[in-house]
């Protein structure tokens, strides 16, 4: 099955960055194409250019094509969350690939920004890169994603990413980490919480076995219930974890509910790249 990956760049992006995770992403796929993308302003008066020659999008064109990937580039105008979740679709991207930069990215998520409104509206998996980060872990630039973190609530939502984790984790030989995250401030009773809690372990327990079975490496880590986002975050310095892998609960017509998620404050603040999808859209694209 092909892979096309679609990377929106303003020019403000680690172009090594994106092309490590990219080359990595795309090697361990049969027939990858990456696609480049710039938007500009609906309004924005600029000469015509050859999107092929663009600043923005040349320098990593030309290092995608020298290691043998078919790239298209292209250069759009509009409101730059509507174009990039079209262009995705009409592609049809398996993944988007985007890098944020400090205070002009998801750090003014509570503002609005461009990559929220992608999370939101995307029907892929989106790849979140923060240039201002540190890099893959021991400078490698192979074999990226040796252990996966996947954040889970014991809801249907967030187990709807598990498809797309042993897809990933399956292409990469990666270790993948069952995390039990729960919400702080839930109102039960002690018994109401012993038994919340086993349904949790033995649905994880389940849902590792299904991974296991797939021909993955694969454990689960349960000791911790309070304070979801510091434990992630935790576990991401402490387990070396190189990718976290998530659902949002963030629907669509809900334009501020991500700024309230779990995962807005882990992407704003983990230490490795994310891949989020809306678990409204988990399933609808083949990644």
């Amino acid at each position: 099955m092909s892979t096309n990956i679609l990377i929106p760049l303003d020019g403000s992006e680690s172009t090594q960055e994106v092309l490590y995770y990219t080359h990595s992403i795309a090697s361990s796929r049969p027939q990858a194409s990456v696609t480049l993308l710039h938007v500009l302003p609906e309004d924005a008066d600029v000469a015509s250019q050859e999107a092929e020659m663009h600043p923005c999008l040349k320098p990593l064109s030309d290092l995608l094509t020298a290691k043998g990937w078919h790239v298209d580039s292209m250069v759009q105008h509009g409101n730059p969350v509507k174009v990039i979740a079209t262009t995705a679709k009409e592609i049809p991207a398996s993944l988007i690939v985007m890098s944020t930069h400090g205070r002009s990215g998801l750090e003014r998520i509570r503002e609005g920004s461009v990559t929220e409104g992608v999370l939101r509206d995307s029907l892929c998996p989106v790849f979140v890169l923060h240039s201002l980060r540190r890099g893959p872990l021991g400078n490698r630039s192979e074999n990226l994603f040796q252990r996966l973190l996947v954040p889970l609530d014991g809801s249907e939502e967030s187990a709807a990413i598990l498809p797309c984790v042993q897809t990933f984790a399956k292409a990469h030989d990666a270790e993948v980490v069952l995390f039990h995250d729960s919400p702080e401030g839930t109102e039960t009773t002690d018994d109401e919480r012993g038994a919340e809690l086993t349904r949790i372990r033995t649905m994880m327990e389940e849902q590792s076995v299904k991974l296991a079975n797939a021909g993955l490496k694969v454990r689960v880590d349960s000791t911790s219930y309070r304070h979801s986002i510091r434990e992630i975050l935790d576990k991401i310095d402490h387990l070396d974890i190189d990718l976290v892998v998530m659902a949002t609960h963030t629907k669509p017509e809900l334009r501020h509910a991500l700024e309230e998620s779990v995962t807005a404050d882990v992407i704003r603040h983990a230490n490795c790249p994310l891949m989020v999808w809306a678990a409204a859209h988990c399933g609808e694209v083949s990644e």
